[in-house]
């Protein structure tokens, strides 16, 4: 299969000798290094990768395991594995007792809540480990792994291992081994081994990289005798050489070097018969040495050369380009030697993830290490990945930030982010000061009540788990399933849960809310199976406390956390929640499932009732088989914010963020108590479906204790920009505790969405839905004439600042329409009784 199509043909002369060129080194000692040879069309991409052993599959740049918008590092594919396991392959070939580097670039999707980590093994030996690999953000390029390693014998078995912590995958590209001795730089494939054998005239194109290298002009890879202009010379390290035809260049940066060093790099070089090329070579904007090039002819050496300069700084830019039309020169086997020191650790975010409400602020620290500060000053420059959902304070009008870091001076400094509407972003490291980059900040703005519902934003910290927790103050830390603190029993929701150990205080400012209206809290709780303490928990809002659980104590074995509601009335828009622990010795408490949802006194309690307490799971949203708190649930399902997808598409929900989806066939159930038989209930819900993937139709039903309220309904997508279905159902059940069921029966590939779920005493008249159109470029805004006492009211910001809107309301039919004028200020609207 060709695997690097459209291909510019290379039209040099003497292309009749290919095939006869000896390498003196042997082949390539990797096979298939850079996964373009085999590729399944079916999506996802699974599926065998040639020469290796217990890959995943092939992605290629649209993913979806491959992360979109990160560049390819090699070719057209890379290679993909989920989960834990091991990718593998037999080499031969070595020479036993000399120094060889292991290369490989590597990522992680960014998707599905998991951690994965690499490690790198030769017959089965850990050489390197690679925890908790995070994915390129913002364009960056795929992470180098340089491995040294000197094998006993001349074969062995190169491995690349998998361990992941929930569904995670990594991705690699580009593996190579190439000798290398002490004291030697690293350069990223330097003898171009990284792309396996060249295809067709073996011209990268459309943006196709070499690993490791920046090129420009037309470039590509040679294969003597299989493809490519290389037609004569013996090739200087096993396979490939590189190519540069016309006006065009390769460079890559040379890190941890010492200043004041002296540089000696060196170079094979030589061009196709009949061609006389010019070679120039800089480091940064120095000129190491430009020549003419001539052929070396026949099965003769390639020229080697060696030039030197002086580091004036820990990178230095190593350009290698070709300068006359018309012309191509051949490279390889390019080798740095220099005074190196041991590379500066990452550069370092504190928080690495925040939730924030809309209108809120925070702030971020950023540290270098301090041996970098020592060695230089560092100008670093940071910009949002959307400054329309968080914007950095002082941008300048590109975006951008920029922090100094004078030499000897503070090695941390601080940037504020302000929140702007609901979305995700990233905070994009533009330049870097040559330092590498390690976690950076994810920032998420929501409009749900509580921020990191489910403790998932940030991962647990090792050890015990101690650390920060994003979108919240105080707390000891994070644990997941493996504890310690957490030691018994289920977790509720998802993956993580908050401590509390001793006398604490978790607490976190709340937005948005109505003044006057009730609301529910809600939370999951236990207690640490350990230590002989005593431990109590009481939860305040807005300084009132609204509750108190007296010597909680632990669920034990795989039993399900406690729940807890409370109910209030705040004063205001906003206040403080706290959840305080009182210990008597040695006790913790464990936080799971936070949320808030506005209730009215006749409703039934029903658990995570609006969906927010999961949280924001990462990728496409989908939680299986992870527990969801308060509801059971078979089939594929998960959480999307509404408006952002992927699977809602369509259609504004009715509560806060969060809507649940059920992809396929499925069923979502939570057993229901405290009813009283034979009295009337209302059943409230919106729900909608994807306008997505294919004929057929998206069908669910309802029952309650085992009768069935809705049948085999079909539902259509509502619309971008529309309110979700309503669905208002009156019903008497005759048992004092059963099981509300949703159940979905799709025709093919469709989605269920829902959310704000109400079971009411008694019959309720539905509440009075906005409705939104366009129309004639102006926004109308409608609602039925029947709803009596409804006005409509405004706000330029949320969450407040609410008040009666100055818009012309008319009627027309049946209906209330306020029609916004187009180029008018955006703001918000919502119905006030």
């Amino acid at each position: 299969m060709t695997t690097r199509s459209p291909l510019f043909r290379w039209t040099g002369l003497g292309l009749a000798v290919l095939g006869i060129l000896p390498c003196v080194h042997g082949a390539s000692f990797i096979k298939n290094p850079s996964f373009e040879s085999n590729y399944n069309d079916a999506f996802p991409h699974y599926g065998p990768a040639d020469d290796w052993s217990g890959a995943s599959g092939v992605n290629e740049a649209k993913g979806p395991f491959h992360n979109g918008g990160t560049p390819i590092p090699d070719g057209r594919r890379v290679g993909f594995k989920q989960g834990s396991g091991e990718v593998s392959q037999d080499v031969s070939g070595l020479l036993p007792g000399k120094q060889y580097w292991i290369q490989f670039q590597y990522d992680s999707r960014r998707c599905c809540g998991g951690t994965i980590d690499i490690v790198v093994k030769w017959n089965d030996a850990e050489l390197a480990k690679f925890p908790n690999v995070k994915p390129a953000d913002g364009g960056n390029p795929y992470r180098l792994a340089n491995v040294p390693f000197t094998p006993e014998s001349d074969s062995g078995k190169l491995t690349i291992a998998t361990v992941a912590s929930g569904d995670a995958t990594a991705n690699f590209d580009g593996v190579t081994i190439i000798q290398r001795n002490a004291g030697q730089a690293v350069v990223a494939n330097s003898s171009f081994e990284a792309s396996g054998a060249a295809v067709g005239d073996g011209i990268f194109v459309d943006g196709t990289g070499i690993a490791g290298w920046r090129a420009s002009g037309t470039y590509g890879i040679s294969t003597p005798g299989v493809a490519g202009p290389a037609n004569n010379g013996a090739v200087p390290d096993q396979d490939n050489v590189a190519f540069l035809t016309g006006n065009s260049s390769l460079s890559q940066t040379i890190r941890n070097l010492k200043i004041g060093s002296v540089v000696k790099v060196t170079y094979a070089y030589n061009a196709p018969t009949g061609q006389s090329p010019r070679l120039q070579v800089k480091a940064g904007t120095a000129a190491l040495a430009e020549d003419d090039v001539a052929p070396v002819g026949g099965a003769n050496a390639y020229r080697v050369k060696t030039v030197t300069f002086t580091a004036s700084d820990t990178v230095a830019e190593l350009t290698f380009t070709q300068t006359k039309a018309s012309q191509t020169v051949l490279l390889d086997d390019i080798k740095v030697e220099a005074q190196t020191i041991v590379e500066f650790k990452p550069i370092a975010f504190e928080p690495n993830g925040l939730e924030l409400a809309p209108g809120l602020k925070a702030t971020v620290k950023v540290s270098l290490d301090p041996e970098a500060i020592k060695t230089k000053a560092h100008t670093l420059r940071l910009r949002s990945s959307n400054p329309a959902v968080a914007a950095l304070t002082g941008a300048e009008a590109d975006g951008l930030i920029t922090l100094e870091f004078p030499k000897g001076g503070s090695e941390s400094k601080t940037f504020e982010i302000l929140a702007v509407a609901r979305g995700v972003v990233r905070i994009d490291v533009a330049d870097a000061a040559g330092l590498r980059v390690g976690d950076d900040v994810s920032v998420n703005i929501v409009m749900s009540f509580v921020r990191n519902s489910s403790f998932e934003s940030n991962p647990a910290p090792a050890g015990i788990g101690a650390g920060p927790i994003a979108g919240w103050s105080g707390g000891t830390g994070l644990n997941k399933a493996a504890g310690p603190f957490h030691d018994n029993g289920e977790i509720p929701d998802r993956d993580q849960v908050a401590v509390l150990q001793g006398n604490n205080r978790l607490s976190q400012d709340i937005a948005g809310l109505t003044a006057g209206a009730t609301y529910r809290l809600e939370f999951r709780y236990n207690a640490r199976n350990c230590c002989n303490g005593k431990i109590d928990l009481a939860v305040k809002f807005d300084g009132k406390e609204l509750g108190k659980i007296t010597g909680v104590t632990p669920v034990m074995d795989a039993h399900p956390y406690s729940v807890r509601t409370l109910t209030f009335v705040p004063a205001s828009a906003g206040g403080l929640l706290e959840f305080i622990t009182t210990a008597q010795g040695d006790a913790t408490v464990l936080l799971d499932a936070v949320s808030i949802v506005r209730r009215d006194p006749n409703d039934v309690i029903l658990i995570n009732s609006s969906f927010e307490a999961s949280g924001n799971p990462v990728g496409v949203g989908y939680l299986q088989p992870k527990k969801m708190s308060g509801w059971s649930q078979t089939g594929a399902y998960g959480v999307n914010i509404t408006g952002l997808g992927p699977f809602t598409d369509n259609g504004i929900a009715s509560d806060q963020d969060r809507v649940l989806l059920m992809q396929g066939p499925g069923t979502l159930a939570q057993t229901v108590t405290d009813l009283t038989p034979n009295q009337k209930y209302t059943l409230v819900y919106s729900y909608n479906a994807r306008n997505c993937c294919g004929g057929g139709a998206t069908r669910y039903s309802v029952s309650f204790a085992d009768v069935p309220l809705v049948e085999d309904e079909e539902v259509s997508p509502v619309g971008v920009g529309e309110a979700f279905h309503l669905k208002t159902l009156s019903f008497t059940p005759s048992v004092a505790e059963g099981e509300l069921k949703f159940t979905t029966s799709p025709e093919g590939d469709h989605t269920f969405l829902l959310d704000d779920i109400r079971l009411i005493k008694g019959v309720f008249e539905p509440p009075v839905a906005l409705r939104v159109s366009i129309a004639g470029g102006n926004l109308k805004l409608s609602w039925p004439v029947g709803a009596s006492g409804f006005k409509l009211e405004s706000t330029l910001a949320l969450p407040g600042g609410w008040a009666a809107d100055g818009a012309s309301i008319t009627v027309e039919g049946t209906d209330h329409v306020a029609t916004v004028a187009a180029g008018a200020k955006s703001k918000f609207y919502r119905l006030r009784k």
